[in-house]
């Protein structure tokens, strides 16, 4: 038995860097699923991003489903933890769900800004 039942969509960091410039977030929402001492520690978290870790997604299930127009892309250091969160939320019907390729590990290796407060 597979342990993720749908295929789950993944962007780059340079894409969603690019997507952040060009579109100022109207179209989506990041969520970093890692704990706040991740969230807030060495490696820091995008800007603007929405903390919600791993162990509280089930909890807000709903808050996905009340804005349907919205894609969420969701974060972690390698990418695991969000691609759990985001195969999740799809099993549960929220559809427009993508996974950061690589997490915060891949951001930094492609040089990009991030905040630590």
């Amino acid at each position: 038995m597979a342990m993720f039942s749908r295929k789950i969509d993944e962007v780059n960091p340079a894409e969603l860097a690019s997507r952040i410039e060009d579109e100022g977030e109207e179209n989506f929402v990041i969520i970093d699923v890692r704990e706040p001492q991740e969230y807030y520690g060495d490696m820091g978290h995008i800007k603007n991003s929405k903390l919600i870790p791993l162990m509280e997604i089930r909890d807000k299930v709903g808050e996905f489903s009340k804005t349907p127009g919205k894609e969420f892309v969701f974060v972690c250091s390698s990418g695991e933890r969000s691609y759990f969160a985001c195969s999740f939320l799809k099993d549960q019907g929220i559809p427009n769900v993508r996974n950061l390729k690589g997490g915060m590990i891949q951001w930094h290796l492609s040089g990009l800004e991030v905040e630590h407060e």
